[in-house]
């Protein structure tokens, strides 16, 4: 699997509707994106000042189905209605499942 995880911070003046917005429009996106298995979203605890307002881990069967994600109308549509116009600022990490180091491994 490939996957690309992304956080997002927004600024001071979202909302609870529009993080609401932005959860349910990525959350869609596996019904309307071929090639996209799964979302998840998760807004932060809130337990420390700084942090991102949400993340959110899309998982796809092949790196060339993220390529075709970025440009699908329904995820350009999200990125530019939804969280445009709320968004302070983005990171995003992309990886193949194969490239996961966990405890216990050997090599980094």
């Amino acid at each position: 699997m490939f996957n690309h995880v992304g956080h997002l911070t927004l600024v001071h003046t979202a909302t609870s509707d529009h993080i609401g917005r932005i959860a349910d429009g990525l959350l869609e996106l596996p019904e309307l994106v071929e090639g996209l298995v799964s979302a998840q979203v998760v807004r932060d605890a809130g337990l420390v000042e700084g942090n991102a307002t949400l993340r959110f881990h899309m998982r796809f069967g092949s790196r060339d189905d993220w390529a075709a994600y970025r440009a699908h109308p329904a995820h350009v549509a999200v990125v530019t209605e939804r969280i445009g116009p709320v968004l302070e600022s983005k990171s995003f990490v992309q990886y193949d499942d194969s490239q996961v180091v966990e405890t216990g491994s050997v090599d980094v």
